[in-house]
């Protein structure tokens, strides 16, 4: 008798590969590969469907901490699979960062789409989204 496959990796599987031309070589911090955002977004709707429909971010909050400079974001990602039943499952998590936001009286005031990025970056990888460059 087969043995059943584990459904468990089957999204993981299905959005673990990173086209090598979506991504660039950092030379900071270490040295790193960083993966282009809109690509990721282009993924998530391949697999859940439109933004906002299929998937989505809900309950943003920004707290910042004006004494360090910091601000601290918290959200939940939430996404519908679709399991063969009559209605997708819907499914959410949280996801969070961190930024530096204010340095030596100089302000980053494209901090706030840097930090919701980055919080998205993380919750997808979560999901396996790009897990050959994470790991």
């Amino acid at each position: 008798m087969a043995k059943k496959e584990n459904d468990n990796m089957k999204l993981w599987k299905s959005v673990e590969v990173t086209d090598p031309q979506y991504t660039t070589k950092i030379n900071q911090r270490g040295g790193f590969t960083a993966i282009g955002a809109q690509y990721q977004l282009q993924r998530a709707t391949e697999t859940f469907g439109p933004f906002g429909a299929g998937w989505g971010v809900r309950g943003e909050v920004i707290e910042k901490w004006n004494e360090v400079g910091m601000a601290i974001y918290q959200a939940h990602l939430w996404y519908k699979l679709d399991t063969g039943k009559e209605m997708p499952e819907l499914h959410e998590f949280p996801i969070h960062s961190a930024i530096q936001y204010a340095r030596g009286g100089r302000l980053d005031d494209d901090f706030f789409k840097k930090v919701a990025t980055d919080a998205l970056t993380k919750g997808l990888s979560k999901l396996g989204f790009n897990a050959d460059v994470f790991m």
